[in-house]
């Protein structure tokens, strides 16, 4: 494999705030020029000034739609064209709308797989003709919802499974490649995202979320980049999802059993109980 360039390049997807925003801070403090990507160009401004004057040249900015291949596509040659490869590519955008299965319509469930699975493929396959010359690392976001069916993300947590199974072929298919894949399955992060969630998830989804606990992005993001960089393909940046990942086939049975009781004990979960 040929000598890796002198600036080390990663593009993050999701990069306007949360865990996007967290791992550009950690890459940046590691020697990284980071470009941002996220729809919104103002808040892709925001997420810059909050990264503070010191790294303000490190941090370019591209509006990038994940749930368009075109986009993604220009954001990943504007890239390419400007520094001549790709190191990292962190895939951590994303949507959540939590509601019960009867109260979420198609639309609902399609714009979740759209932006959380196919936005990830997406870059995916944008990058992966760059990286090859010369190797790279790329990271796929997903969720501890992705281990186990969940009351409540019948929209979200199928579009998380879909990028466990994406990362695990492509970690068999790439490796040859010299491309290194991880995912990430972070627990409940305080993020803005996290905060609006929580306005919609019915009770009983909300009292299962709980048990989990939380994490801050910064916490999460340093575990996903440090354990990223010592090779492993699993990243889980909590006790109970590290426990998930290892046991989830196990504790499957006892879990939907505990889900059974909460819906009885909650009766029916309709947005009017919201």
């Amino acid at each position: 494999m040929p000598a890796a360039p002198a600036v080390k390049v990663a593009v993050i997807s999701g990069g306007s705030s949360g865990i996007g925003l967290a791992c550009a801070r950690c890459l940046l403090a590691r020697g990284y020029q980071v470009v941002l990507l996220a729809r919104v160009m103002d808040k892709l401004h925001s997420a810059r000034a909050e990264l503070g004057p010191d790294f303000a040249a490190s941090v370019e900015l591209i509006p990038t739609d994940v749930d368009d291949p075109a986009s993604c596509q220009a954001a990943i040659e504007a890239v390419t064209h400007r520094y001549g490869h790709i190191d990292w590519l962190i895939t951590s955008a994303g949507i959540v709308e939590p509601g019960m299965f009867l109260d979420l319509d198609l639309a609902t469930h399609r714009a979740q797989m759209e932006t959380n699975y196919f936005g990830t493929l997406h870059l995916i396959q944008a990058v992966v003709p760059v990286m090859r010359p010369m190797g790279g690392r790329i990271t796929l976001v997903s969720s501890g919802a992705a281990f186990l069916g969940i009351v409540g993300y019948s929209a979200y947590a199928p579009s998380k499974f879909a990028v466990r199974a994406l990362a695990e072929i492509l970690r068999l298919e790439l490796e040859p490649e010299g491309i290194a894949i991880s995912v990430a399955f972070p627990p409940d992060t305080e993020t803005p995202q996290l905060a609006r969630e929580r306005q919609s998830r019915p009770p009983v989804t909300r009292l299962i979320a709980e048990q989990g606990g939380t994490m801050t992005a910064d916490q999460v993001a340093e575990r996903i980049i440090s354990r990223a960089e010592k090779g492993a393909f699993i990243l889980a940046p909590s006790g109970p999802v590290a426990f998930l990942a290892r046991c989830h086939s196990l504790y499957g049975r006892l879990f939907a059993w505990q889900q059974r009781r909460l819906l009885k004990r909650f009766g029916p979960q309709r947005a009017s109980s919201r």
